[in-house]
């Protein structure tokens, strides 16, 4: 092989690499994990982190932070993937919030946890805490297991903090 040939390659492997990788992240999805306030302190607040492992809150109530963000590396974001997988989120129905769609009682003034993909992948349930019932009750483990585990990679307690009735501008 010639020594302009193994130049050539030896440029332009390591650049097909790189593509592969950016073209593999594009095919995973952004994960959101939003909570909704409560008749009480409940914090409210929606957290995403992307599949390069930027992450982004907006704080609602509740919250020591209005807006945050950060980055994880690539092993949070594998873990907050597989509890996905392990939650069986995509087998879920979208919503449980009432009669009709895994509810069969309805109590008021309790909070949601939504979980979205977004991406190649496309996925969201919204799961109201205050839906019990047969299936309900078989899925919320799974979804408030699912949320801790988001909340624990991405270390939102930082943000989130004891509550604060005036949330303040975090940038990190």
């Amino acid at each position: 092989m010639s020594p302009m040939r193994r130049l050539i390659l030896c440029c332009a492997l390591p650049m097909a690499a790189c593509t592969a990788t950016r073209a593999g992240d594009a095919a995973q999805p952004s994960v959101t994990l939003q909570r909704t306030t409560c008749f009480g302190s409940c914090p409210a607040y929606a957290v995403t982190v992307s599949p390069d492992g930027r992450v982004s809150f907006e704080g609602q109530m509740h919250v020591q932070a209005k807006s945050a963000s950060a980055r994880v590396d690539a092993g949070r974001y594998a873990a907050i993937l597989a509890a996905v997988r392990q939650a069986g989120l995509e087998s879920m129905r979208d919503n449980y919030v009432a009669h009709g769609n895994g509810c069969d009682q309805v109590a008021t003034d309790m909070p949601s946890i939504r979980i979205a993909l977004a991406g190649a992948r496309t996925k969201s349930v919204y799961f109201y805490l205050g839906c019990s019932g047969q299936e309900a009750d078989a899925v919320r483990p799974r979804i408030e297991e699912l949320a801790r585990t988001i909340d624990q990679q991405l270390d939102t307690a930082r943000w989130i903090g004891q509550g604060s009735a005036s949330p303040v501008s975090v940038q990190r």
